[in-house]
Order: C-alpha cells, then structure tokens, then sequence
C-alpha cells in the first residue's frame, strides 16, 4: 500500500482570498476597458451635446469609483451606460 500523503500535492482549488484576488484583477480589466470605450466622450471635438458630455463624464466617474465602493468583488454593482453611448458602439 502507498504511504503517500495528500499534503505532498498543492491544492489546485484556490483560497477565497486567491479567488477575491483574481475578481479584482478582472473587475478593473473590465472597468478599464469601459473607460477606453468612452475615452472619446471628453474631447473637444466629439459631436455631443453639453448635456450628453455631462453625463458620459459622471458616468466615467461612476466606472472609476467602481473598486473602492464595494468591499465585496462578487457584489459589483456596475453603472448603467447612458443611453446614447448604448447605441454608439
């Protein structure tokens, strides 16, 4: 009979703490990839309108807050895109 014990295998299950990691990592990939998509609204010379800009600039705001509003990562909530960028892409 083999004397092996388990504990000379690595666990392949990662730890909660592995696995709050790798949410984050990929909850601040996404949200920089929002950010890129949207990157356009804030210069001069885009065709929006004031109130558009506005709103595509709080909705930027909301995308950056994103990480440090929420304690838990499996809980992220993400902000609505505004309507006119829904249709723009």
């Amino acid at each position: 009979m083999n004397d092996v014990s388990i504990d000379v295998f690595p666990s392949l299950i990662p730890s909660k703490e592995g696995l709050e990691l790798l949410e984050w990592s990929s909850i601040r990939v996404r949200r920089d990839q929002l950010l890129r998509e949207t990157d356009h609204t804030q210069v001069q010379d885009c065709p929006l309108s004031d109130v558009q800009r506005t709103q595509a600039a709080a909705y930027r705001k909301l995308l950056r807050d994103v990480p440090q509003d929420v304690g838990d990562p499996f809980t992220v909530v993400w902000p609505e895109m505004p309507a006119f960028l829904q249709y723009s892409k």
